[in-house]
C-alpha cells in the first residue's frame, strides 16, 4: 500500500477523505477523452456560498462539489476542482486542459451553441421578510410601495425592476428597491427594518438559515427559475457523465445531494441540449 493510500485511509476514518475513485471499480475512461488519465477534473469558481465556496480550512466544498464528487465516483474516477475565472472557463474547456465546468453556469442557447451543455438543476429565488410578517406573499408585487432590498448587478434586480414598472403601468405605487453589495448586506438591511422584504437566492436563503440567522421567513421559493447545466468539450466524455447522471438520479443519490440546500432539480433524463429551454419547473421547497 503506497503512502498516499495510508493517508487517504486515515482521512476516510475521520470524514476527511479527498474525492477519489472507488478502489473496487475500474475507470473505462482513459486519456484521451480525459485531461489526464484517472482523473476527472472540472473549473469551478468558488464565490457562492453553498453552492460553491471555501471553508475555513480552505476546502472547495458546496453543491457543485458534491454534485462532481458523485459523478466522478460512479466514473471510478478521482475528482480534482480547478478554481478558475469564470470569464476564462469556456476558453479553457475548449483547449482541453479540463474535461468540464462545474460551476454553476446558466445555461443559455448561444453557450450551448460554444459547447456541450446538459442541464441538470436550476436557480431560483426566494422572497424573505421578518419573522413577524405572517402575510402570504406570491411575488413581489406585493411590495407596491414598500421597501424591498436586492443584491446589486443580478437578475435579482432586474426581475424587482420588471415588477415595479409593471405595477405602475397598472396605477399603483412602484416597489421602493434598495441595492446592496451581498446577499449578507441584504439580510442586515431587512434584519434592521430598513426593508420589508428582499429577494436572495433560495439555495442561499436555506444556508443563512442554517448558520442560526433566524430572524426571517422564508415567504417564497421557486421564483423566477434559472437553468444551470454542466458544460464538456468531447462527446464521448459527455455521453459518459449523462449515463452516470441518469443512474444517479434513478438510485436517489441526486435527490439526496439537492435537497438539503434547497435546490430546484431537474426531473430528466439528462442529455447534451441545444436551443432554447422552456422554464424550469422548480415546486416551493420544504422549510
Amino acid at each position: 500500500m503506497t503512502k498516499y493510500w495510508v493517508i487517504a485511509a486515515i482521512l476516510g476514518a475521520l470524514g476527511m477523505a479527498p474525492a477519489m475513485a472507488q478502489s473496487n471499480c475500474t475507470p473505462t475512461l482513459g486519456h484521451p477523452p480525459l485531461a489526464r488519465k484517472g482523473m476527472l477534473i472540472a473549473a469551478i469558481n468558488p464565490t457562492v456560498a453553498p453552492i460553491q465556496y471555501i471553508d475555513d480550512d480552505g476546502n472547495i466544498i458546496g453543491l457543485d462539489v458534491d454534485l462532481g464528487n458523485a459523478i466522478a465516483a460512479r466514473l471510478c474516477l478521482k475528482m480534482d476542482f480547478q478554481s478558475t475565472q469564470f470569464a476564462t472557463m469556456i476558453p479553457v474547456l475548449k483547449e482541453g486542459r479540463i474535461d468540464l465546468i462545474d460551476s454553476f453556469m446558466f445555461y443559455t442557447p448561444e453557450r450551448a451553441s460554444q459547447v456541450l451543455m446538459v442541464p441538470y438543476g436550476a436557480s431560483t429565488m426566494s422572497i424573505v421578510v421578518q419573522k413577524k410578517n405572517t402575510d402570504a406573499i406570491t411575488g413581489p408585487e406585493y411590495f407596491s410601495g414598500k421597501p424591498f432590498a436586492v443584491e446589486l448587478g443580478t437578475v435579482d434586480l432586474k426581475d424587482a425592476q420588471t415588477a415595479s414598472e409593471a405595477l405602475q403601468k397598472a396605477g399603483k405605487p412602484p416597489i421602493d428597491i434598495h441595492t446592496f453589495s451581498t446577499y449578507a448586506d441584504v439580510l442586515q438591511a431587512l434584519a434592521a427594518g430598513q426593508v420589508d422584504g428582499a429577494f436572495i437566492g433560495t439555495e442561499q436563503a436555506f444556508y443563512y438559515r442554517k448558520k442560526g440567522q433566524d430572524f426571517f421567513r422564508i415567504a417564497l421559493t421557486g421564483y423566477d427559475p434559472h437553468a444551470e447545466a454542466l458544460a464538456f468539450k468531447d462527446p464521448a466524455l459527455a455521453d459518459a457523465v449523462v449515463k452516470a447522471m441518469n443512474e444517479l438520479h434513478a438510485d436517489g443519490t441526486f435527490e439526496k445531494i439537492f435537497k438539503p440546500y434547497g435546490h430546484c432539480l431537474l426531473p430528466g433524463p439528462y442529455k447534451v441540449t441545444t436551443g432554447p429551454l422552456p422554464p424550469p419547473d422548480c415546486p416551493p421547497q420544504s422549510q
